[in-house]
């Protein structure tokens, strides 16, 4: 697993989500590098066509596989966005490690969600994803990774309104749909598995962002017996990629209010 690192202090891991790599911490590591000794990571396949598995098991494996291999013997905290939030998720409940804390924002891997909360989730994911799916069926991965960041960002144009390197970014990843969107693994994540978690995690969800995160966010925050739930005010699912400043702010008060409470 290929991964940036850079800083001192405790180890903070961040994952990412869909259609993007370690890249996107780039900004986050000017303001978090003097806290921790960050290493931002780039699951299989996304920083380059790669061979082997895609899916929550493969990621959650090699991501279990560098932690135990980290070299010096400090407190680990890891942050998740999205794919990469169910990414770690799916390792707390498969490959259990002596974690220090985990941040969670916006999971959307509906796992361990009750039936009738499963049944308001696959209705907002048919909204969001019936286009997605269009859209690479007909070959035109263009329109594909705008509607996956339109559906993401909820609100029509959020794509095309971005900065231009975070576009070229996501386009970049197109390639990657294919498997996103064809994923056959079956990760282990499910009420009874989630509720076995006790490593100390924070899920947070924007107040803006839709029923598949949201939903997601707030069952894993119930069900994990020690967890706490942060909801941001006006912000959606992207605030990690749009805001790295706020986001990188929002990280540092998680893990340091852990950390004075210890």
């Amino acid at each position: 697993m290929n991964y940036i690192q850079k800083g001192s202090g405790d180890y903070l891991v961040l994952v990412h989500g869909a259609l993007t790599d370690s890249s996107m911490w780039l900004p986050h590591i000017q303001y978090l590098a003097s806290d921790f000794d960050v290493i931002a990571v780039s699951l299989r396949h996304f920083e380059q066509p790669d061979e082997g598995g895609f899916g929550l098991n493969t990621h959650a494996a090699d991501l279990a596989k560098l932690l135990s291999d980290l070299p010096e013997n400090k407190p680990i905290n890891i942050v998740g966005w999205s794919y990469g939030a169910d990414v770690v998720l799916n390792m707390l409940v498969s490959e259990p490690l002596p974690l220090s804390s985990v941040f969670l924002y916006e999971p959307g891997y509906p796992g361990c969600l009750a039936e009738k909360d499963m049944e308001i989730w696959q209705q907002d994911a048919n909204m969001m994803f019936g286009s997605v799916f269009a859209h690479y069926s007909a070959g035109n991965l263009e329109l594909a990774v705008e509607s996956l960041i339109d559906g993401s960002g909820n609100h029509p144009g959020y794509f095309a309104a971005q900065e231009p390197a975070v576009k070229a970014l996501q386009l970049a990843k197109a390639y990657t749909l294919a498997h996103q969107l064809n994923q056959q693994e079956q990760p282990a994540i499910e009420p009874s598995a989630v509720t076995e978690i006790s490593t100390p995690m924070v899920v947070g969800y924007g107040a803006e962002t839709r029923d598949i995160f949201r939903l997601v966010a707030k069952s894993t925050a119930q069900l994990a017996k020690i967890a706490d739930i942060e909801v941001i005010s006006g912000e959606n699912h992207m605030l990690p990629q749009e805001k790295p400043e706020l986001f990188s702010a929002l990280v540092k008060r998680i893990f340091k209010r852990d950390e004075q409470s210890v």
